[in-house]
């Protein structure tokens, strides 16, 4: 099947996550950017880092939507979203050093903005997961958008009246005594990114309504994963927005109704966590979670010299060779922990906006199953070369006798994982471009997800780069 036959009669495509996040979102933004003329994002802010790679580059996003790559595409950061000026600003630079245009970017006048006391109470309250709290990215996420549900929040739309500003800080300094906040400081530093973001800004919302009127093609980026939803996901261990296809239409302006394709993408055939909360098929439960909790002390440069693995710093990025012997060796150990160490290696599973260790572990099928019942059955399979030289595969088909997946975080740590195994595959996969050549091995095991699950696989990802993609026929 070819991308236009997938894509027939469609006008807007949701790319979301059916996990934990960090599954591929940001490769197929950008190949389905092709097909769009709009790309919005419409949850989340800079504790989303999606990753592209195009002709061997690798380009890193935390908050413009990942379709900027494409010239003439109109990319809009959503209503749904939180806005750190200062990220937003870095990455325009960013765009701007390596000769990429955004004249074509909208920003939400109805966004919020992620203020400076935001940053330092996360920090203090919520980042570190060795202190018992839920490991989140530290950027002022959760408590922008607390300021938002407790109607204290900072609008884009208030960053270019100084009255109004200032008025509403003050309002917020109120929840923030443990800090000393200089609301004129704040304000003039605010009115410095405002400036630079205002030709950029307006009613997205009448905006998004307009191009589906008028027939435009619209693609909507998530954030996260399905089960870090703060409606769905394993609560409190969750992000703080909806990251379900809901809550990015509702970030957009959009009803769900009008989704005409959701795409759920799917780590297979391992899966990955950051932060803490439970994790059934987990390589090295507990041993692993607290070892990853550890943040960069556990990073890929330890990893990589702990296990003698040999790797090259160019230009900022670490490079080795993801098929070492020694990382196949690590992948096929008889010891889960040292197993997970092997899959992050081959897969690179650190952070893209944190660099801190991915919690690894085989694909859930039961959190899969519920996962779908919400965001639908088309799904993208992702990172299936990684396992390439692995002797088995398995797949987490439930839990002490159960099918069930449950958003209870106590009852699903003393959930017990069940397997349904599978033969590993030697063959390179990266440059295969029909499903029926993808080897038999690995044919089987996505057979078996479609029909325990009920999903229908439309692509398998073979490889980070846009072109090493595989539309699967119906």
């Amino acid at each position: 099947m070819t991308l236009e036959q997938l894509t027939k009669d469609v006008q807007t495509i949701a790319i979301i996550c059916n996990q934990w996040g960090d599954s591929g979102k940001g490769k197929f933004v950008d190949y389905f950017a092709e097909w769009a003329d709009v790309i919005v994002r419409g949850t989340g802010g800079n504790n989303a880092g999606h990753t592209i790679v195009t002709n061997c580059k690798k380009r890193i996003f935390h908050l413009v939507p990942s379709g900027i790559l494409h010239k003439d595409k109109i990319n809009i950061l959503g209503n749904g979203t939180v806005i750190d000026l200062e990220v937003l600003v870095g990455e325009l630079d960013e765009l701007t050093r390596g000769g990429i245009t955004y004249n074509n970017l909208m920003i939400s006048e109805d966004a919020h903005v992620i203020l400076p006391y935001h940053v330092k109470r996360d920090i203090k309250r919520n980042a570190s997961q060795k202190k018992g709290a839920i490991g989140s990215t530290g950027r002022g996420i959760g408590p922008c958008y607390a300021d938002k549900i407790a109607r204290r929040g900072i609008m884009i739309r208030d960053l270019f009246n100084k009255d109004i500003l200032a008025k509403k800080i003050g309002k917020a300094k109120e929840y923030y005594q443990e800090q000393d906040i200089d609301i004129e400081y704040i304000v003039e530093e605010l009115g410095l990114y405002a400036e630079r973001i205002k030709p950029f800004v307006r009613d997205t919302i009448s905006e998004m309504h307009e191009f589906i009127r008028h027939g435009k093609k619209i693609l909507l980026e998530g954030a996260q994963g399905l089960l870090l939803s703060i409606e769905f996901g394993t609560y409190p261990y969750v992000t703080s927005s909806d990251s379900s296809v809901n809550g990015v239409a509702a970030g957009v302006g959009l009803s769900a109704k009008v989704v005409d394709l959701p795409l759920g993408i799917v780590k297979f055939p391992y899966m990955t966590r950051v932060g803490a909360g439970p994790f059934p098929t987990e390589f090295g439960g507990a041993k692993s979670e607290g070892y990853c909790a550890s943040g960069l002390e556990h990073d890929i440069k330890y990893e990589l010299k702990n296990y003698r693995i040999s790797f090259e710093e160019k230009n900022g990025s670490i490079e080795y060779n993801y098929h070492d012997p020694k990382i196949i060796e690590l992948m096929n150990s008889n010891k889960p922990f040292l197993q997970g160490i092997g899959i992050r290696l081959a897969g690179e599973e650190y952070g893209a906006t944190t660099g801190r260790p991915r919690r690894t572990g085989w694909t859930d099928l039961a959190a899969l199953k519920y996962a779908i019942g919400i965001n639908g059955p088309n799904i993208i399979l992702t990172k299936a070369d990684v396992v390439q030289g692995a002797n088995e595969i398995k797949l987490g088909t439930g839990y002490n006798n159960s099918e069930n997946f449950t958003r209870d975080s106590e009852r699903l740590r003393s959930y017990k994982p069940e397997y349904q195994q599978f033969p590993g595959f030697k063959e390179d996969i990266s440059q295969i471009k029909d499903y029926k050549d993808l080897p038999d091995n690995l044919r089987g095991s996505i057979n078996f997800l479609e029909r325990y699950t009920g999903a229908g696989v439309r692509i398998i990802s073979t490889g980070p780069d846009r072109n090493q993609t595989i539309i699967k026929d119906l």
